[in-house]
């Protein structure tokens, strides 16, 4: 399985650990053009994306859903409490927060 951590900031900054090799990978990719797309789209499953939640989120959420990528992520609320959610392709079930 794959374990990627990712921020989403003007850049994606990638940090994925494969927990059957042990192999630890940073990257960081534009967001202009299909650099996100090809990387997510050749990963082989299984494939878990970890983000914190930001206005922004949207376009990413569907692009992992579109290639079946599970996804959870951290919702941070002004009182500093954190809320979980996740959109999930996995066995055929949707959910999310």
């Amino acid at each position: 399985m794959k374990i990627v951590g990712c921020d989403l900031a003007k850049q994606q900054t990638i940090a994925m650990v494969d927990t059957e090799t042990g192999e630890f990978t940073e990257k960081t990719l534009a967001h202009e053009g299909n650099k996100v797309r090809e990387f997510y789209a050749a990963l082989e499953s299984p494939v878990v994306v970890g983000i914190e939640a930001t206005g922004a989120m949207q376009w990413f959420l569907e692009l992992l859903e579109e290639l079946g990528v599970e996804c959870g992520y951290v919702i941070r609320q002004r009182s500093g409490q954190r809320r979980l959610g996740s959109r999930s392709m996995i066995g055929g079930m949707r959910g999310g927060s």
